[in-house]
């Protein structure tokens, strides 16, 4: 009887142990223009011991092939390791592969802990995401060389917790009616600025869809059509660019991009206060 009762204790502590998951995600942080990799566990582990790992991240092609600088937060260093830039297997991408030493980590079930965070040239971009294990090349398809970007975490008995979300990471801000869109030759182009409501009147520039190397005017207005400001220039120095509206009680402005070339302009409502 002892021993009948033992096996079914093992298998009752089984399923226990292979729920135990750390959720993976990427987010954007409008208000510090960063992109931002976090970790949720849905257990608790005192100085858990998060062991050597790898978090990869995919960008569109159109992107800097520079490595990232990264800025690691929790569960030791993270440093940007293997670069493979528009491989065969898929031209439009850079695979970037962000290895970490490992360190220990006093983990709360449904807490998120900011793992490590970068930034890019150009701000928001669309299309960036974490690597698909399974999905996305491995070392073996061509253009790879030989580099595995598997994302990967273990504890010091070499258990993986990691289940990523490796949607790509959208931009979270306020949309209005004036807010307008237009198809460009199949081409979706946008004037979105970010954060919106811009925190202490402070804002930067996402241009979705334009050619990087298209000059268009961007102009700040009040409500009742006053210029305040006016930046001629190529969308791609335009992009991630910080402006900010001057300190009034106002509680909106007007943003507006003007397409000299396709005789178009785009109005964005922007609200400092909610």
């Amino acid at each position: 009887m002892k021993t009948v009762y033992l096996i079914i204790s093992i298998a009752l502590c089984l399923p226990a142990l292979a729920q135990s998951k750390v959720a993976l995600r990427m987010g954007f942080n409008a208000e510090q223009n960063r992109y931002e990799v976090f970790a949720q566990p849905n257990f608790s582990a005192k100085n858990f011991i998060w062991g050597p790992s790898q978090i990869s991240v995919v960008l569109p092609a159109n992107q800097s092939k520079d490595r990232l600088s990264i800025r690691s937060t929790s569960a030791g260093t993270w440093s940007d390791n293997s670069v493979v830039n528009h491989p065969q297997a898929d031209p439009n991408s850079l695979f970037h592969g962000i290895t970490g030493s490992g360190g220990k980590l006093d983990m709360i079930a449904g807490n998120e802990y900011l793992l490590f965070d970068f930034t890019l040239p150009s701000g928001y971009v669309e299309n960036v995401r974490l690597f698909r294990n399974g999905i996305d090349p491995n070392s073996a398809q061509p253009g790879m060389n030989g580099g595995d970007f598997s994302n990967y975490m273990s504890d010091q008995n070499g258990v993986d917790y990691l289940a990523v979300d490796s949607r790509p990471v959208v931009l979270s801000v306020r949309q209005d009616d004036s807010a307008l869109s237009v198809t460009d030759e199949g081409t979706k182009v946008q004037l979105i600025a970010y954060p919106n409501p811009a925190p202490a009147g402070s804002f930067r520039l996402y241009l979705k869809g334009f050619s990087p190397n298209e000059t268009v005017t961007v102009v700040l207005y009040t409500l009742t059509g006053m210029e305040q400001k006016r930046l001629t220039d190529k969308v791609i120095n335009l992009s991630g660019r910080q402006m900010s509206v001057p300190a009034t009680d106002a509680a909106y402005w007007l943003l507006s991009l003007e397409r000299p070339t396709a005789n178009q302009r785009f109005v964005q409502r922007i609200w400092v206060k909610d």
